[in-house]
C-alpha cells in the first residue's frame, strides 16, 4: 500500500511538473516585416507551421495578419470565397498548426 501511494505521490508531481513547464514556455514568433503590410509571403506564412493553435493565432495578431482556422482536425470549415493578402488560413491537427494558406 505504502508502495502505491508513493508512485500515485510521484506521478501527481510528474504531472503538476509539466504542465507548469508548457505554460511557462514563450512562443517565439516570426519577427515582423514591413511587406506583410501589403502581402504575406507563403514563405512567412510556414513559420506558424508546427506552434500549437493558440500560439499561432497569438504571432498572427501580433504580426498583424488577418487569421481563421478553415479545418480542425479534420472537420472542415465554411469560409468566405474572398481572397486577402493579409490573411492566412490554417489547419489544424491535435491542437498543432499542421498547414498553412495564404488568402
Amino acid at each position: 500500500m505504502k508502495r502505491f501511494l508513493l508512485v500515485a505521490l510521484a506521478s501527481v508531481v510528474l504531472i503538476a511538473c509539466s504542465s507548469s513547464d508548457q505554460n511557462s514556455s514563450a512562443v517565439v514568433c516570426p519577427p515582423a516585416d514591413a511587406a506583410d503590410a501589403t502581402a504575406i509571403t507563403p514563405e512567412r506564412a510556414e513559420m506558424l507551421v508546427g506552434l500549437l493553435e493558440a500560439d499561432a493565432e497569438k504571432c498572427a495578431a501580433d504580426l498583424g495578419w488577418a487569421y481563421r482556422v478553415g479545418s480542425r482536425d479534420g472537420e472542415n470549415f465554411a469560409l468566405t470565397a474572398d481572397y486577402s493578402q493579409q490573411r492566412v488560413t490554417v489547419t489544424i491537427t491535435l491542437a498543432v498548426v499542421t498547414a498553412i494558406a495564404v488568402g
